[in-house]
């Protein structure tokens, strides 16, 4: 199936990282930053015929040449903030050649690297219309009223195990064909499959406190 379908990675990078400066360039493991472990775990899964990275910045253009990657030019506009993300996956979209099979690999989730997983789970689920990173988590939640929102709270409290699964959205992996994600303007359709991460793997880096953490983490599993 690899080889039937055109299948490329896609790096969106920012340099304007609100709350850690710089957080995808400055040194992360062992002089190599978010950036460079994200670059390298794409080389390695072998399964991308072509590895993009779409960034207004001179900085990310010089990086990618280095590692002999492509690099997308995206409107200085397409990398605020303040933009509209469905504006922004449209925009990306476009500036990929051809309509292949599109993963999503942040630079920001530096302790997933099962893409050659991910991708044959997606190609195996031919009812599934994309494929999204998912932690499944059975836990209580309680609204801001103290209100049992997924359970009872009191003499009716079931055992964890017994709770319905909830999935949160991880940032480790997107997968859709690019003429679906323009249709879609989004990473994943109405019918994703899930493909279940690890809460190692779903560690997102936005703070600078995950930063450290997914460092540490970094080292002592990778």
């Amino acid at each position: 199936d690899f080889m039937k379908n055109e299948i490329v990675a896609l790096i969106p990078v920012r340099e304007g990282s609100q709350r850690v400066k710089n957080k995808n360039f400055i040194d992360f493991a062992g002089r190599r930053s978010l950036l460079d472990i994200k670059i390298d775990d794409l080389k390695q899964a072998g399964c991308f015929e072509r590895i993009y990275i779409s960034s207004d910045s001179d900085r990310v253009k010089q990086i990618a040449k280095e590692n002999g990657i492509d690099f997308l030019e995206r409107a200085t506009e397409m990398c605020q903030s303040s933009v509209i993300w469905a504006d922004v996956v449209e925009h990306i979209m476009n500036t990929i050649p051809g309509n292949p099979i599109v993963i999503w690999a942040l630079a920001t989730s530096p302790l997933f690297n099962r893409y050659t997983n991910a991708v044959k789970d997606f190609l195996a689920h031919k009812e599934n219309d994309s494929l999204v990173a998912v932690l499944p988590k059975k836990s209580f939640f309680i609204n801001k009223f103290g209100r049992g929102i997924n359970y009872n709270p009191g003499y009716w409290h079931q055992y964890s195990q017994e709770l319905e699964t909830y999935y949160e959205v991880t940032g480790a992996c997107y997968i859709g064909r690019k003429s679906d994600m323009l249709k879609w303007k989004y990473w994943f359709g109405i019918k994703p499959y899930l493909f279940e991460v690890s809460e190692t793997e779903a560690i997102d880096v936005d703070t600078l406190e995950q930063f450290k953490f997914a460092q540490k983490l970094h080292k002592t599993l990778l």
